[in-house]
């Protein structure tokens, strides 16, 4: 469903208007990360409005690239960055976490519906580098008990710090151990 929703926001004006809705609570969110200057950052499952990209790259000196395995999205995505002119900071691509290199990169964002997501980290613990800064994403904590969940701590991570989005997300700045 939540594919279909940015889907149907990406075709048209909507887009910048639920961007600018979430600019500011993703910059709250990412002052965690503290991205620098020349970082380069992974989205996983940046889906057809890269909301999270497009915020970052319009306010930070990075390079961004978001990856989905919806090849409808990744079309969609590019049309987004194509049209906020941010097509030389972001790069949109098919493929997923289990496939993607992930070597190089300092930040990776790995959204809510990523999936598998203990396989996910796994990979991520085994191939990322080990000063790479992980964030991810969930429902927050209250919502573990109404979709019968339990609190999701990768193996092999540590949770440094947590945001708590004013859209029911929590995001977790994660490391290794």
């Amino acid at each position: 469903m939540l594919r279909t929703i940015e889907k149907i926001i990406s075709t048209n004006f909507f887009g910048r208007l639920y961007t600018k809705f979430f600019e500011k609570m993703t910059l709250d969110e990412f002052e965690m990360v503290e991205i620098k200057k020349g970082n380069k950052v992974l989205h996983v499952g940046c889906g057809a409005v890269p909301n999270t990209l497009l915020i970052l790259a319009g306010n930070m000196d990075a390079h961004f690239v978001g990856v989905d395995r919806d090849k409808k999205a990744v079309e969609k995505a590019r049309e987004m960055v194509k049209k906020y002119e941010l097509d030389k900071k972001i790069k949109i691509e098919k493929g997923d976490a289990m496939r993607y290199p992930l070597s190089d990169f300092d930040v990776i964002i790995i959204s809510l519906g990523v999936e598998p997501r203990e396989k996910v980290f796994e990979r991520i613990r085994n191939e990322a580098r080990d000063d790479a800064k992980i964030v991810a994403r969930k429902p927050w904590d209250f919502m573990d008990k109404i979709y019968g969940k339990k609190e999701f701590i990768p193996n092999g991570f540590k949770i440094v710090k947590t945001f708590n989005r004013q859209d029911f997300i929590k995001s977790m700045l994660l490391c290794k151990k």
